[in-house]
């Protein structure tokens, strides 16, 4: 069932997150609060014209107070974002919805994030076209009057839906597995990381889409990665990370939680500490409305111990190759979060420290002749996939007949119109 919004002080009964206390921050010189003005477009994940004005995104909710983390991410993104509570709905409630644009300037767009019982109301009340209203995006409408509503064509329309509510409407809409409505609110018990994560990029791409603007994540994480791989600067990359970032290696668990851990992180444990022979190579690009996904293809001399990689290993002196996936979020212009993974048994192998030969006894027994592990050869192979075998570890692959073609079935063959 729906929570209550209307504000009480035992909001906490609810599913309220109590206030947090504000927790300390460790800055480089360079990396400063970022500030929002209307007069002044901040640093974003995307290009808009020189001297224009932030585009008007206008937050509606049941409370009388909202998520100021939402709304602080909105304006870390260049949108000029403004609370309009719900306020138990009614005409006065129903009438501003029609007035938003009235203060609007020349050429000036704006658009609506609506939440619970206001999302309900946005999306009947909006169905009718509205002057310069250019995307209307729900999170878990109470309800929705017409599922197959149609909307001008030219708003762009997107609705969240936890999977407990049972909504099918005809425009386009995401639903969350695994979650309770109110997942996408930091303030609430039923918040979700994951699912509000995956949300907010949509919802960020379906506002890009409406305000017609160009992302620039790529660049936003070739500066990082500059500063980071090649320049090694720790202060410098700090600089173009949010205040709150975390840096995950998968594998070994290095990195860090907010911005001390990670500037020391960088500063201690990585920047110093890569051997001078790494390079690095781009294998692929993925670019997404807010996050960039490389595979690379490193390489090192391991000369010194590499805490993210080898932690607590003394150098070995053997050569590393690595194929390596990194997956980064970009927030209102600058990283968040970096997720960075790679086979670590390849690691193990071609520094000494695992052996695909030695099975243990009680899987010899079963059978099992190798360690299902390779070493250089699976970076060799996503830089030229001829340049191993396939299958090998798969006896049954080696086994087959030899006069097995190996054929496809045959493709159905296409329905010819005869009408």
């Amino acid at each position: 069932m729906f929570r209550n919004h209307q504000y009480s002080p035992e909001a906490a009964v609810r599913g309220k997150k109590p206030p947090a206390e504000a927790a300390p921050t460790v800055q480089s010189p360079t990396h400063t609060q970022p500030q929002f003005q209307r007069q002044q477009q901040p640093q974003t994940n995307t290009t808009t014209p020189p001297n224009s004005m932030p585009p008007r995104v206008h937050v509606s909710a049941d409370d009388n107070d909202f998520d100021e983390t939402i709304l602080q991410h909105l304006r870390e993104e260049g949108y000029d974002a403004t609370y309009l509570p719900y306020d138990n709905g009614g005409k006065t409630y129903r009438d501003s919805l029609k007035h938003l644009a009235d203060d609007l300037e020349l050429g000036e767009d704006y658009a609506i994030i609506a939440y619970g019982d206001a999302a309900a109301t946005c999306l009947e009340v909006l169905a009718k076209p509205q002057p310069h209203l250019a995307a209307l995006i729900a999170y878990y409408p109470t309800s929705i009057a017409n599922p197959a509503q149609k909307y001008p064509s030219q708003l762009e329309v997107l609705c969240h839906l936890s999977s407990t509510q049972a909504f099918a409407p005809a425009f386009p809409s995401y639903s969350y597995s695994g979650v309770d409505v109110g997942f996408a609110e930091h303030d609430l018990d039923a918040y979700n990381r994951v699912a509000a994560s995956l949300a907010w990029s949509r919802t960020i791409g379906s506002l890009r889409k409406a305000f017609k603007l160009e992302p620039r994540v790529e660049k936003i994480w070739e500066d990082h990665l500059q500063l980071s791989w090649n320049v090694r600067d720790a202060a410098g990359t700090m600089a173009t990370m949010v205040e709150d970032p975390y840096v995950n290696y998968v594998p070994t668990m290095t990195g860090g939680i907010g911005s001390k851990e990670v500037f020391l992180f960088y500063r201690d444990h990585f920047v110093p500490k890569n051997p001078p022979s790494l390079q690095m190579k781009l294998v692929s690009r993925t670019i997404g409305v807010d996050q960039v996904v490389d595979e690379m293809i490193l390489s090192f001399k391991h000369t010194q111990e590499t805490p993210w990689c080898l932690p607590e290993v003394p150098p070995t002196g053997k050569v590393v190759h690595i194929a390596i996936v990194n997956v980064v979020c970009i927030r209102g212009g600058k990283l968040f979060h970096e997720h960075i993974y790679w086979d670590q048994a390849s690691v193990l192998v071609q520094v000494g420290l695992l052996d695909p030969k030695l099975v243990p006894d009680s899987f010899k027994s079963k059978g099992l002749q190798r360690l299902p592990v390779y070493g250089a050869e699976t970076a060799s192979k996503v830089l030229d996939p001829e340049s191993q075998p396939t299958n090998d570890l798969i006896s049954a692959w080696k086994d087959r007949p030899k006069g097995d073609p190996g054929a496809l079935p045959n493709r159905p063959k296409k329905a010819v119109d005869e009408s």
